[in-house]
């Protein structure tokens, strides 16, 4: 997440990140000559920057105190189980008149084409093992992304907008090079699920191979504005 302590009314910003490297919080520092405050568990790859001020923080402690005057989450509240409890302390935290932007993932689950005709197989076993076993019991919500515009006009925020985008993912891309990551760095609980070895090589197999094509996630930008009175 990324913050910015106000040096006027109109130049506080809040910024929080699940994975990246602070590239939104120089943007916004750069863009309005503000000082932002980037929030992430992990701030190795958030690196201070003119403008900017990286600080270790788990969200689910608490947001930061504002009022901001945008606050910007990538990639979080479908990753938290108190992501609804979260949503509110970020509209509260909001000064009047301001944006609150965030873009979260849902599931896509789409091959649009398989190196070979087994892979179906391989890609429908390791798609239910990580996002209907593994995932779902850590917390994670795959339809709050479409959730979020709704929630946004619940919490009578104006001027709430939705973009929906769903992303090609070629074999070697970087789309797929993600996907190979997260089966690593969840390889225990997904062999816990059922996945077998040989199905998980498969897998990142299938991930680098040239002919591979396919939608993981659908990601859904939506901003909304904090009414003045």
């Amino acid at each position: 997440m990324t913050t910015m302590k106000p040096i006027s009314p109109n130049d506080h910003y809040f910024d929080h990140y699940l994975f990246d490297n602070g590239s939104v919080a120089r943007m916004i520092a750069e863009q309005t000559g503000g000082q932002v405050v980037a929030i992430d568990l992990d701030t190795t790859h958030l690196p201070r920057t003119p403008g900017v001020e990286p600080h270790r923080h788990d969200i689910r402690e608490g947001v930061p105190a504002g009022p901001f005057d945008l606050i910007h989450a990538r990639l979080v509240l479908t990753h938290l189980p108190a992501r609804r409890e979260i949503f509110a302390q970020l509209i509260d935290e909001l000064a009047p008149g301001g944006w609150l932007v965030l873009a979260d993932v849902g599931l896509a689950d789409e091959l649009l084409v398989a190196p070979e005709e087994s892979d179906h197989d391989v890609w429908r076993k390791y798609n239910d093992a990580a996002y209907r076993q593994v995932g779902p019991a850590a917390g994670h919500d795959n339809l709050w992304a479409e959730q979020t515009e709704a929630a946004m006009f619940d919490a009578g925020l104006s001027e709430v907008s939705a973009e929906h985008l769903v992303p090609l993912a070629r074999g070697g891309g970087p789309w797929a090079v993600y996907q190979s990551n997260l089966s690593k760095q969840a390889e225990t609980p997904l062999l816990a699920a059922g996945l077998s070895m040989t199905d998980m090589e498969r897998y990142r197999a299938m991930l680098i191979d040239p002919e591979f094509r396919a939608r993981f996630f659908s990601l859904t930008y939506t901003a909304g504005r904090k009414p003045t009175s």
